[in-house]
């Protein structure tokens, strides 16, 4: 069974945290009557998630702990994932990690520890692109009192996407503004502020509700401060200073200090890539299960299962071989592996600035994750759209995490860009194989393609001009090409590394078949048709007579997905005891 190529789950906390789904608030058939009842049923989950994990403390200090937690939520409430990502893995890890220790922030760290307070970032502002890069909303330093006060000085200043209008919820907001101190402005800092209790919003505070259902069916909001004090404690200052005299010092400068506080990116990006390779994977075995059984009543062929059809077979086997090489591509960002990071001028996008290969892994995985998902609703008709398979939950996920967590489209426009700024490292006279037969041919096709791409967005590049005009004339043409050119080389790296973990027993064969798929489907551009279909031919026998032991490697059951398609008679898991009532 290849399950070493899939991050390795603690099996007694997934089993403790399958226990949670006997509580009602995780029931697959019940129905809120609107929206602000299932919200209130996100924020029971994530209390019972938090009480059966013993505390975010808990969670933070067990890297391992974490990544399996985020991944059960993702599988089996992608709501769930997403606030509990937020609390755990950017909000508390901000607050533990650039708050300087006090009496003061140790009571707020222990309510959003507690649960006794949801913790929200907030950032995004509602006015502007990229707005993290010049955030308008101030915090300006008091020396009468030693606080700060919290302004947004316009309407385009406004934080949006915070997820604190519910009623019933307290809320703890990690809010970043740049700091002003004797009438300059600094770097961008996040503070700790204390957003709502259970029953109100506090002074200075304004919320508005978003209309509407919301993809990832949280409370979202605009939020604006109208001289809202902070006191000095609740500056998540790390190193920076402010000394008796009011003097601002900070060892870092405005761009060391945009990247440093906004480093939560390196464990984002590891949560969410954890949380879509869960989402694709249970969206992959939910949708093999069922059309492993579902029979055909087409002309062409007879009476068939629909998995016979080789267009269900691309689809689907495309589909598992991308849930494979992303799981493994997570694995290697969740155990540590990699710190490079970019050149010293990419602080226009910190998260790639932070770690090159988090933001890279985040994108590829976002991007390999809605594939799969996108796979399985063309394969599954009118099953794929039904609520009860999760398949709508999880495709809104990641749809949400290609721009939450760190852009990724904006991660790969700079990786690009990056690559397209020196000579490519691979040689230029790559030839395609001939055969697609061990894993130095699909190595080979991966790199031809990657130089392709390459070549495509260098082609007559003149970068010697630095005013910013210039650049822009020289870039913004092949945006496309560097969006294309990041994107294989994040797959060819993915591929690499999976091959790398081939298993050397009786599971290699169908490890390289996945492989096989996934180079065609990636980098296939430079063969013949009939050579792809050869390769895909083979490798799709080969999947379907491994199939067992390929979903098991999964780990998944009928206990944790609980989607009527999964089951072992899906039509029973339908139609219950329609047909007898009454």
């Amino acid at each position: 069974m290849p399950h070493p190529l899939i991050f390795d789950q603690d099996t007694e906390h997934s089993r403790e945290l399958a226990n949670l789904l006997n509580h009602p608030a995780f029931a697959p058939d019940r129905d809120e009557p609107d929206r602000h009842a299932m919200q209130a049923r996100i924020y029971e989950q994530l209390r019972l998630l938090n009480q059966y994990s013993g505390g975010g403390a808990a969670l933070l200090a067990d890297r391992r702990r974490l990544i399996d937690t985020l991944a059960f939520a993702a599988t089996v409430s992608p709501p769930l994932f997403n606030v509990a990502q937020a609390h755990y893995g950017v909000c508390l890890f901000t607050l533990k990690t650039l708050g300087k220790p006090s009496a003061a922030l140790d009571r707020i760290i222990a309510q959003v520890d507690r649960l006794d307070s949801v913790a929200s970032i907030l950032i995004t502002e509602v006015g502007m692109a990229c707005s993290h890069l010049s955030v308008a909303t101030r915090a300006e330093y008091d020396p009468a009192t030693d606080s700060f006060v919290l302004v947004t000085p316009e309407d385009g200043a406004c934080k949006m996407m915070a997820n604190v209008a519910l009623d019933g919820v307290a809320k703890t907001g990690v809010v970043f503004a740049r700091l002003w101190c004797g009438g300059q402005g600094y770097g961008l800092f996040p503070f700790a502020v204390p957003i709502r209790d259970r029953t109100r919003v506090f002074d200075g505070i304004r919320v508005k509700a978003l209309p509407g259902d919301s993809s990832m069916g949280l409370d979202y909001s605009l939020v604006s401060f109208n001289r809202v004090r902070v006191p000095r404690t609740h500056w998540l200052q790390d190193s920076a200073d402010i000394d008796a005299d009011g003097r601002f010092h900070d060892p870092l400068d405005i761009d060391q200090r945009l990247v440093r506080s906004l480093g939560i990116g390196v464990n984002a990006n590891a949560a969410t890539a954890a949380g879509v390779c869960a989402a694709a994977r249970a969206c992959i075995w939910t949708n093999l299960r069922y059309a492993r059984q579902r029979r055909s009543r087409a002309r062409l062929g007879g009476d068939r299962v629909v998995l016979a059809f080789r267009n269900q077979q691309s689809l689907l086997f495309g589909a598992l071989a991308e849930a494979f090489v992303i799981s493994h591509f997570a694995r290697r960002l969740m155990e540590g592996g990699h710190h490079d990071t970019m050149s010293a001028g990419m602080a226009a996008v910190p998260w790639a600035a932070i770690n090159r290969i988090g933001a890279l892994t985040k994108a590829v995985t976002v991007a390999g994750a809605a594939d799969v998902v996108r796979n399985c609703r063309r394969a599954s008709g009118a099953h794929g759209c039904l609520g009860a398979n999760r398949f709508g939950s999880y495709e809104d996920l990641t749809d949400a995490y290609s721009s939450a967590g760190g852009d990724s489209q904006l991660s790969l426009l700079e990786i690009g860009r990056e690559l397209a700024s020196s000579p490519s490292s691979l040689p230029a006279d790559l030839v395609p194989p001939d055969l697609l037969d061990d894993v130095a041919a699909l190595c080979r096709l991966a790199r031809l393609e990657e130089r392709r791409q390459h070549d495509r967005a260098t082609h007559d590049l003149a970068i010697e001009a630095i005013d910013a005009e210039s650049a822009f004339a020289a870039w913004n043409p092949r945006l496309p090409a560097l969006l294309d050119l990041a994107r294989t080389h994040g797959c060819r790296i993915a591929l690499e590394g999976f091959l790398q973990a081939l298993p050397q027993n009786e599971d290699a064969e169908a490890a390289m078949a996945l492989a096989t798929i996934y180079a065609v489907e990636h980098f296939g551009a430079a063969l013949s048709y009939p050579a792809r279909d050869r390769a895909l031919a083979s490798a799709f026998e080969i999947v379907q007579r491994e199939l067992d032991r390929l979903l098991d490697a999964f780990r998944l059951s009928t206990e944790v997905i609980r989607a009527p398609m999964a089951q072992d008679d899906y039509v029973r898991a339908y139609v219950g005891d329609l047909r007898s009532a009454g």
